[in-house]
C-alpha cells in the first residue's frame, strides 16, 4: 500500500531501537554512585531532556557538585558501552524500512541522544546505511518539546510537514510534531504502554509493530 507522504522521520530510542530500559536504569545509577536515593519518578521527570538538560537538572536538583559538562560526561561513559555493544532494533525495521525505500521514500532519524552514541548504535545493528542522514537534538540545541530538530530534517529533506512521517513512542515527542503539521505516526514501547489509547487520539496512525503483515 502507497504510503500517504514522501519522506519519513524516525525516533530512535523506544522506536527503532530497543534501548529505553538501559535509559530507565542510568539516570538511578548515577544518582546512587552519587549517594543519593533516586526518586521513583525519576524516569518520568526527565524522560524528555537531552543528555545536557538532564545534567544541569541533576545538578540543581541534588546538589552534584560538578559542571554540566563533567556529569555529561559520566553519561556518556555509563552508556557509550552499551551503545557500542548495541541496543537490538525493533523485529521487523530493516524489512520496514526497505519497504519504504522501495516505494521512493527517504529516510531519516532525529533522536534525543547524543549524535555520536546514535551512530554508533545504528552502524552496530547495521542500521545506519538504511536512513539519509542522523541528527541529534543537541545539534539544533533544543529537546523535542520543540519542533527544531524535526524541521532541520524537513530542511535537508526539502519537504513540507504535511508530506512528512514523523514516528514516534513517546507522546510528548509525537505531540510537537503534530503541532508542527507532521504526519505523526505512534510506535508501541512498553515504556509509554500506559498512555497506548491516549497516542491513538493523538497520532494519524499507530503502529504496534514494524513487522509487514503479509496476509
Amino acid at each position: 500500500m502507497l504510503k500517504p507522504y514522501k519522506f519519513a522521520i524516525f525516533d530512535m530510542d523506544g522506536t527503532i531501537i530497543n534501548s529505553m530500559p538501559a535509559w530507565k536504569t542510568l539516570w538511578s545509577e548515577y544518582l546512587i554512585s552519587k549517594g543519593v536515593v533516586p526518586p521513583e519518578n525519576l524516569v518520568k521527570l526527565i524522560s524528555n531532556m537531552t543528555l545536557g538538560d538532564s545534567s544541569q537538572y541533576f545538578i540543581d536538583t541534588y546538589n552534584i557538585q560538578s559542571t554540566k559538562e563533567e556529569v555529561k560526561a559520566e553519561f556518556y561513559n555509563i552508556m557509550e558501552k552499551k551503545y557500542y555493544r548495541g541496543f537490538p532494533p525493533k523485529p521487523g525495521v530493516i524489512e520496514y524500512l526497505e519497504n519504504l525505500h522501495s516505494q521512493g521514500i527517504h529516510t531519516a532519524v532525529v533522536t534525543a541522544t547524543a549524535e555520536r552514541l546514535a551512530n554508533a548504535c545504528l552502524k552496530q545493528n547495521k542500521l545506519i546505511d538504511l536512513f539519509d542522514f542522523v541528527i541529534s537534538c543537541e545539534m539544533v540545541g533544543k529537546n523535542k518539546l520543540h519542533p527544531d530538530a524535526y524541521d532541520l530534517a524537513a530542511k535537508y529533506f526539502q519537504s513540507k510537514p504535511a508530506e512528512t512521517a514523523v514516528f514516534e513512542d513517546a507522546p510528548y515527542a509525537a505531540n510537537t510534531a503534530i503541532k508542527a503539521g507532521y504526519y505523526t505516526i505512534g510506535v508501541f514501547d512498553e515504556y509509554y504502554e500506559d498512555q497506548v489509547e491516549y497516542m491513538k487520539s493523538l497520532c494519524r496512525e499507530y503502529i504496534y509493530s514494524f513487522k509487514i503483515d503479509r496476509k
